[in-house]
């Protein structure tokens, strides 16, 4: 296994990490505050983080899986309305998102070289499993984690 391959799949891990070190210590009101009518909670954030992983999981398993295959998309501003994440407990998303981080982390870590180069299609573009990995989800946590800071500024501004 190359080490950018190790690497992608260690930063991957790390992102379990990252979004709950991220929350810890914030209060109940913190982590349900919405800055804004249309702007998500940490909360929120946080849901929308484990949906993606539960997508790009699937991702994963059908391009490794099946021929040359369209990447799925899904209508995320839409999930997140509808699943109400401000009444499930945090720590039960947070455990959930790191339970399926781990599993997946078993599955890519036995791909052969074969599978991690299978790629799927968004639209006229190859998206390799590496891409996913990188991309739609660490780059993609990292810029929620920038969400979740503003929100935490905003919402200490709001208190002064």
């Amino acid at each position: 296994m190359g080490t950018d391959r190790q690497s992608s799949i260690h930063n991957y891990k790390q992102t379990a990490v990252k979004i709950r070190q991220s929350v810890e210590g914030l209060s109940e009101q913190l982590i349900a505050w919405k800055p804004g009518p249309d702007v998500w909670s940490i909360q929120e954030i946080i849901g929308h983080l484990m949906d993606s992983n539960i997508v790009n999981s699937y991702r994963i398993r059908k391009i490794i899986s099946e021929p040359v295959t369209p990447i799925v998309t899904f209508a995320h501003e839409e999930w997140v309305n509808v699943q109400q994440f401000n009444d499930i407990p945090l720590p039960e998303i947070l455990d959930a998102y790191e339970a399926l981080a781990r599993y997946n982390a078993l599955l890519l870590n036995k791909l052969t070289e074969e599978q991690w180069q299978k790629y799927g299609m968004k639209n006229e573009e190859q998206i390799s499993i590496s891409h996913i990995i990188d991309k739609f989800i660490c780059n993609h946590v990292e810029k929620h984690l920038g969400q979740i800071e503003r929100n935490k500024s905003e919402y200490n501004a709001n208190l002064v």
